[in-house]
């Protein structure tokens, strides 16, 4: 399906959830291939869906984050090359729209969905080194801005995690600023603010607006992050 052609995302059904839940407990190839239908009907288009409807609401609302439906919602085959674990499926549902469209850069929203585990979150995820480097070197330089983001973030009900791959130890060159008020944010390698969804949520057409509300008031994030990378 192109984008023109899909259906209007009106929430993940019962049967859905359902799917999922059954799929983590028979999580093999002879169980799956005859049910791969409802898979893509219940779950991938519904979730093509919901990025084309949530790039629409986000364009509305003149935040700059999209995703072509066709290339951002993350396959469900589990890459087991170098994992012990051999289950080939995922258990969730996955979807990113970036701050430039692209599937690979590091800013974004990503929604999650999975039976009572679903949650949606704007990250500047897993920074490769170099962006990592000018993140560090801004907040050294002027922590008042980053704490000011902070601060924006607090008042718009979000917490900037402080615990993704936290490192024990200051990176190396920023060894001085242990004693900085926002020290814990040298050692991690991802800024990201999350909220969880219940069942209830994701079998909502309200999520679309649940995710659009989230970039609104993640928007300090947004900004700070997209003068860096």
């Amino acid at each position: 399906m192109t984008p023109s052609t899909l259906k209007h995302f009106s929430g993940f059904s019962p049967a859905a959830l359902k799917f999922m839940r059954d799929l983590a407990k028979n999580n093999d190839r002879t169980w799956f291939a005859p049910r791969k239908h409802i898979y893509e009907s219940e779950l991938l288009e519904p979730l093509k869906a919901l990025v084309a409807d949530a790039t629409d609401a986000m364009r509305k609302a003149k935040i700059d984050i999209s995703a072509d439906p066709r290339r951002s919602t993350f396959r469900i085959y589990r890459d087991i090359r170098f994992s012990a674990d051999k289950s080939p499926y995922k258990t969730n549902l996955g979807a990113f729209l970036s701050t430039g469209g692209s599937h690979d850069e590091s800013g974004g929203l990503y929604i999650h969905i999975q039976p009572k585990k679903s949650f949606m979150a704007v990250a500047f995820y897993q920074l490769d080194k170099p962006v990592l480097y000018r993140w560090r070197t801004a907040m050294a330089k002027d922590p008042k801005r980053f704490q000011a983001m902070i601060a924006a973030l607090a008042r718009n009900g979000l917490r900037l995690s402080d615990e993704s791959e936290s490192l024990k130890r200051m990176p190396r060159g920023f060894e001085q600023h242990a004693d900085s008020p926002i020290e814990k944010y040298f050692r991690v390698g991802s800024f990201i603010v999350s909220e969880k969804l219940s069942d209830k949520d994701v079998g909502s057409k309200q999520l679309v607006d649940r995710m659009v509300a989230l970039a609104k008031r993640a928007k300090p994030l947004l900004t700070y992050g997209r003068d860096l990378c």
